[in-house]
């Protein structure tokens, strides 16, 4: 290696790989983006049960939550809540193994690209 004002100089190849494993690691530790919420659109607290009712019987429970909520209906929101965390905590497990898998590939490919400059 040659000496430089600034210090000794680095293989070009440790230096992606530095990045590399720095992008990889953000991409696993990162959150999985949240299902998109949407408020209950009901005009009155009567309605909004309503809604909820309905949105509870297609397994929306979500958003048949926040219309419980809306409809001043606690015990209805929190068991429509607790029944969405099964589905929701699938979905966040599934999202965060895609992202381990896109990292290893990651690596995968950069560790080819840095060996494949030494031959």
């Amino acid at each position: 290696m040659r000496a430089s004002r600034n210090g000794p100089r680095q293989p070009r190849g440790l230096r992606v790989l530095g990045w590399a494993f720095l992008t990889a690691a953000r991409l696993v530790l990162a959150d999985p983006a949240p299902p998109e919420s949407h408020l209950c659109d009901a005009a009155h607290p009567q309605q909004a049960k309503a809604v909820a009712d309905e949105l509870y019987e297609k397994g929306e429970y979500q958003r048949a939550g926040e219309c419980y909520q809306a409809a001043g209906d606690a015990s209805g929101a929190q068991l429509a809540f607790l029944k969405a965390v099964g589905p929701n905590s699938e979905a966040n497990a599934r999202a965060l193994n895609d992202q381990q898998q896109a990292a290893k590939a990651l690596l995968a490919k950069l560790h080819q690209a840095v060996h494949s400059g030494d031959r």
